[in-house]
Parts: C-alpha cells; structure tokens; sequence
C-alpha cells in the first residue's frame, strides 16, 4: 500500500465509522421521554419560544440574538452565509417495528458491573432516562448507538467526504477543495442483530459469529469524477463488548486483502484531518468510551433537510451555503472520554448533544489538552418507514477543524446523481464476504 500508508487506511476505516435471551415476557407501553429540565436552558421555554418563532430566519446578521441556542458548527457555517429557518418542534414517532420492539424487550435490558449492557435484543434499550440515576449516562449512549434512527440495511452510491473552503475574496462563496474529497463508489451498511424493521428480525440466521453490523465500500474514489483509489474495504462490528472491530483492506496493487484489528477508542485526530463520517451510522463502539451527564439543553437541531445533499445550493454566484429547517430540540450534553487512553488518547474529550426523543446526535465539539480542536453538526432528513413512523438519513453535514481557516467538511450523498435505500431489505449477506471483494 505504497501511497496510503496506515494513515490513509485509518482514513479508510473512519469512513465507515460513518455518513450502522428473552427475560420478560411482560409488553411494557414506552415512548420517547424528553430531557428533564435541570439546566437553565434545559426546555423549550416561553422565552424561548418567544424567541424562535416558526419562521424565523437566523443568519450572520442577526444570530447574536439566538447564540444559547446554536450549536457552534452551525456558528461558523452562518458565518459564511448558511441561514437556519425556525420551524415549529413536533413529536417524531419512531417506526412501528422499533416500538413493539422497545415494548417487547425494554423490561429486561440491564448494565453488568462494567456498564456493558445485557440482554438486549431490539429497540430503545432504556427507554426511561431519570438524570439523577448514576448510570443515566451510560444508558443515553446506548440509547445512541441503538436508536430508532439506526437503519437495519442501508445503501447510497456515491457517498463522499467533500472539503471546502470560504473564496478569500467573498467570505459567502464557496470553493470546493477537490484535493481533500474522498468517495466511496456505493457503501452499504448491513445489521445482522438488533433488527427492528425488516424481516428477519432480531437477528439474521443464528448469527452465531456474533456480528452486530457490516458496512463496506466497494471502491475507494479519490475524487467526486470517480477516480480510481486503492481498492475497497469491509468494516466488521461484533455484540461483544470486548472484541475489537475489524476492518478488512483489498488492494488494487498487491491483490490482497489484508485484515486489521481496530479499536478506535478515541475521536481520531488522523481520521478528522482526512475526513470525518461524524458517526452517521457506524457509531463509535459505546464500549470503548467512559460517559458523564453534563446536564441537558434546549438546541437548534436539524431533522427534517429540504435537500439532499443538505447545506448548499448553487446559483448564479457559484456554490454557497444554503438553508434548512431548524427546530428547538430537548438535548442531553454528554462527555466521552477513551475508557483505555494510551499516550496518543490522553486529554482526548468529545461533548456530544443527543436529541432526548429519537437519540441522534445533534452537535459535537471535539478537544484535547490544549482546548477545543474541532465542531460537527449533522443534517438530518426524516421520511416515513413503510410501518409507520419515521426513518432518518443523514442529508448533509459540516465539520470545522479550528486550526485551518474557513476550510470544512461535508459528508454528503453526492454533489452529482446519487440512489439511495434505507430499509429496503436488498441489502444481502454475500456483499461483505472479504474474499469477494477482488
């Protein structure tokens, strides 16, 4: 692997990290429960309201207004001419498998004395949060990682990391930089446990390797024309907490495939300088994190994207950043910190905003020792589940490293024609066979 080397690999595998015993036998009524309100911007106030009326648009001019509220990606891409439209908050309904699967497993999900979780089958795993249980922070990143949000088959072809930049001329203009994109041909994301809406669920077969997902790429583009990189990849996440996941690497040069342990146990500071999938579906392993409950916030967040790829339009002026729809969601503030720090993890933090009814992270600012490195906000698009309810795919994004000007990221479908399926069931075992990948 000449040219890559093990950064570009590491490149490689934080793609996918990426834009995925029955005890009781009681059917236990849950639903999504908002944060309780034990900050001082903890709900969606009166005052509040009063402030963010549907409609209203904030943008360079006058956010100062609303700062309390934003989180602080969206203030650098406002900055450089993104507007956030106010639309009225409303309830998401989860898809109807995840309900009755929530309702039929919940009763019996436990943490072990490591904070693992046990028994868990399908479902929100703790669907009643208390902020005063000395695990609640633990249980809200299960809540993350197994959230109705989660799809049990995805795919989209293409699927890129872009860089741009701010023209130095016209702070509001932007310049793709072609030099940083990096694409995957098609990716497609399979869950073999915890399945919720498309048979078979829970699990496929006996699954008796023990995975909980697949993804895979089966062509690394080095740019968004479609120029070959090296090869393709397959990640491999497995239900237990201890095993490490694995990625398996095909060459194009050598004709191998060669497969590495990963234990990404930190937020990656290699990975945000190449590209960053900012945890769309292939979370980071919950296991591999220790967690503290800072408190919760009312936060303007993105559920419901006019477009995909969200965040951009293009006009007479060339490329600019565009609008979307905002709402004022009830989040809770979590710390990471890496469960097992080496040399390189030490002082390594993430503070990471999760929507307190469906559990997508809304905002994320990145650190280390020195203070703040980094920010990311997804864009998130909802669309109705062929049960009921609602499923999501992560429209758009923006990443915005602090230390390199007006340059960010954006993990997008495609700035060209792309096709896209969530919970289409077309999704098989036999694309993320390693042997396949030649």
């Amino acid at each position: 692997m000449p040219r890559f080397s093990t950064m570009r690999l590491i490149g490689r595998i934080a793609f996918f990290s990426i834009a995925a015993a029955v005890l009781a036998t009681e059917r236990v009524e849950v639903r999504a429960q908002p944060a309780a309100p034990d900050s001082p911007a903890a709900s969606s106030s009166p005052e509040a309201a009063a402030a963010l009326k549907a409609g209203t648009i904030i943008g360079a001019d006058n956010i100062d207004q609303y700062l309390r509220y934003v989180p602080s990606a969206a203030k650098f891409a406002v900055a450089h001419g993104f507007r956030m439209r106010i639309i009225p908050d409303r309830r998401v309904e989860w898809s109807q498998g995840f309900q009755h699967a929530t309702e039929k497993y919940a009763a019996q999900v436990t943490l072990d004395n490591d904070d693992y979780i046990k028994n868990y089958v399908a479902g929100m795993p703790f669907p009643l949060i208390d902020a005063t249980d000395p695990k609640a922070a633990v249980k809200i990143a299960y809540n993350w990682h197994m959230g109705p949000f989660m799809p049990d088959d995805f795919s989209i072809a293409p699927w890129s990391s872009n860089g741009y930049a701010a023209d130095p001329a016209n702070a509001l203009k932007i310049v793709p930089n072609s030099d940083a994109d990096y694409g995957c041909e098609q990716f497609e994301f399979l869950r073999f446990a915890h399945r919720s809406d498309v048979d078979p669920r829970p699990t496929i077969g006996d699954n008796a390797m023990g995975f909980e997902w697949k993804a895979r790429c089966n062509r690394w583009m080095s740019d968004l024309i479609g120029t070959p990189s090296e090869g393709a990849g397959i990640w491999v996440r497995y239900l237990d907490p201890k095993h490490p996941d694995e990625f398996f690497s095909f060459s194009d040069t050598s004709r191998r495939v060669r497969r590495i342990a990963v234990n990404l146990d930190y937020p990656n500071e290699g990975c945000r300088g190449c590209h960053q999938p900012f945890w769309a579906y292939a979370l980071p392993k919950t296991e591999n994190y220790l967690y503290r409950l800072l408190g919760s916030t009312a936060l303007l967040g993105c559920l419901a994207a006019d477009e995909e790829p969200a965040g951009f339009k293009t006009g007479g002026e060339g490329l600019t950043l565009g609008e979307e729809p905002f709402a004022l969601r009830r989040t809770y503030i979590l710390e990471m910190r890496p469960r097992f720090p080496d040399e390189a993890s030490t002082g390594l933090r993430t503070i990471i905003y999760i929507d307190s009814e469906v559990y997508v992270w809304l905002a994320a600012e990145f650190y280390d020792s020195g203070g703040l490195t980094a920010t990311a906000m997804p864009l998130w698009r909802m669309r109705p589940s062929s049960e009921g309810g609602s499923l999501f795919d992560l429209a758009g994004s923006f990443y915005h490293p602090q230390n390199r000007g007006s340059f960010f990221r954006s993990l997008v479908p495609s700035h060209v024609e792309f096709k896209q399926a969530i919970n289409s069931g077309s999704v098989g075992e036999g694309a993320f066979n390693p042997q396949m990948m030649h």
